[in-house]
């Protein structure tokens, strides 16, 4: 054979892995998708799965190993080995009854069409439309008419039944070779391995975003910019939305098989400011830069924070993590220790076990005030009036407990336990409690904590069955009843949640606050 053709022979072989490509699909965003994924990465370490950043991307083929298409086949799929599209049905029916001071009937009528597919093994795309009508409890009512959205879903409207939304979804992701992929989307991400995420949650409303990825040796490198809404309401009770900016890094090192590593910064500007339109800063658009840096060159006072990330996983089924939010500080007001209001931070410890059969959790998540919020009101971190990370914003310790068990081949209970105490801010005063204040007239100054304001306790339990008739489309039949008791401003309210109904569950609905 000739010299110059085994030089190129040796070179294919050594490139080989990173240009040779399978089709691939994201996961569903939905907590028993990523357990189960996550489960087999714990049985099968290696350096080139990266856990803290979700949706996950995963192969066709793994994805028919640990979701095989039982129950009904109500999902067509039409295609061949190289292009393929899938029509996914989805339906929301269910009803039930809660209980407090007066009997309360609830109901969710849903229906949407979603499509996921590649073109070749270059391009794959998801795109979703969904529209519900919803009567919910109580508490989530009052969350409703005090934020003007349906939790996690979309802008509240009336009609069919007291409360309706339109939720749309979809990607279109180009991976030219196996290193790197370029993607549009509107949707949701998840930083973390916690049941919240301090740094970054699909809690918050759906945004349009553009996202790099370079999973290159132990190192996974993410640069994302979104556009986000300021979701307010004027002095005469309107509901207005103004445009501002994200752009966010995410820098996830594998130390081992079993140590991860992971460092974040993000930065949000306003789109406009007065008559002044800014629009995107293209400052911000490289993507290996610090933000905080970049932030100072330019005379900037846009809202920077950074993150870090970090778990290791022992005996391949537990994981201890934790996650630090790091809003703003000085270091003689931390050592000094006397509450200075400046020192804005979010911290989260937990550990979980994830076997084939059960999975159970137990997590602290904690944020001092002020956490989150920012000079300029339209500069807070937040999307549409919901926070981006916890579901709570700040001024709040917050413990949960779950446990969930496998029921035969298709069968799951879950039970999900939740305590908080958050500090709410009194009307006209400024204790930190609300993100969606600007934080330029605290109330005080020193002598700030955790709760402080007016305190409210949550206890929250919930249990449910699901059996899972297509995984196809991800269609459940739940039964399952709630428990919620508050205790706020001297007033002791509780109530109980019976439910029966079918769902398609492809996303996380977050009525648990």
């Amino acid at each position: 054979m000739h010299l110059k053709n085994r030089h190129k022979i040796l070179i294919f072989i050594l490139l080989w892995p990173f240009f040779s490509l399978g089709q691939e699909t994201s996961a569903w965003l939905v907590n028993d998708v990523n357990q189960k994924i996550r489960q087999f990465h714990l049985q099968n370490p290696g350096t080139s799965f990266h856990s803290g950043v979700m949706p996950y991307i995963i192969s066709d083929s793994l994805n028919n190993a640990l979701f095989p298409k039982t129950g009904l086949k109500i999902t067509p799929r039409f295609g061949n080995k190289k292009s393929s599209i899938s029509i996914i049905p989805l339906v929301q029916l269910s009803g039930g009854i809660e209980i407090s001071d007066s009997t309360h009937f609830i109901g969710q009528l849903g229906i949407g069409l979603a499509i996921r597919g590649n073109l070749g093994k270059k391009w794959d795309y998801y795109a979703s439309a969904y529209f519900e009508a919803l009567d919910v409890p109580f508490y989530v009512q009052d969350y409703i008419y005090t934020n003007g959205v349906v939790p996690g879903m979309g802008k509240a409207y009336g009609g069919l039944l007291t409360n309706n939304f339109s939720r749309f979804d979809g990607y279109l992701r180009f991976k030219p070779v196996k290193i790197f992929y370029i993607e549009f989307g509107l949707g949701k991400q998840f930083i973390g391995v916690g049941y919240r995420s301090l740094l970054w949650s699909d809690f918050a409303i759906n945004s349009p975003y553009f996202k790099l990825n370079l999973n290159a040796w132990h190192l996974n490198f993410s640069a994302t910019y979104s556009y986000l809404n300021d979701y307010s309401q004027n002095t005469v009770g309107t509901w207005q939305t103004a445009g501002k900016y994200i752009a966010r890094h995410y820098i996830s090192w594998n130390i081992s098989k079993t140590v991860h590593l992971g460092l974040f910064e993000s930065v949000v500007w306003q789109t406009r400011d007065g008559e002044y339109h800014r629009g995107f800063d293209f400052n911000y658009l490289n993507p290996i830069v610090l933000y905080r840096p970049t932030e100072f060159s330019i005379g900037s006072a846009d809202n920077s924070l950074l993150g870090l990330d970090f778990n290791v996983d022992f005996l391949h089924k537990w994981t201890v993590y934790t996650q630090f939010m790091l809003d703003e500080f000085l270091l003689r007001e931390i050592t000094a220790g006397d509450g200075w209001w400046g020192n804005k931070y979010a911290w989260q410890i937990g550990i979980k076990r994830n076997a084939e059969k059960s999975f159970l959790r137990f997590e602290f998540n904690l944020a001092r005030p002020f956490t989150y919020s920012h000079g300029s009101e339209k500069q807070n971190y937040a999307n549409l009036h919901q926070p981006i990370a916890d579901p709570l914003g700040a001024n709040f310790y917050e413990a949960i407990a779950q446990a969930n068990f496998k029921i035969g081949k298709r069968g799951s209970l879950t039970n999900f336990f939740m305590l908080y105490l958050k500090g709410e801010d009194p009307p006209e005063v400024n204790n930190g409690g609300d993100i969606f204040k600007p934080y330029t007239n605290p109330a005080k100054i020193y002598g700030n904590y955790i709760g402080q304001g007016n305190q409210r306790k949550v206890a929250f339990y919930k249990v449910q069955y699901n059996y899972l008739l297509s995984e196809t489309n991800r269609l459940n039949l739940m039964v399952g009843m709630q428990f919620r008791a508050q205790r706020f401003l001297g007033d002791s309210q509780f109530s109980t949640l019976l439910f029966i109904g079918v769902s398609t569950a492809i996303w996380n609905r977050y009525w648990d606050f």
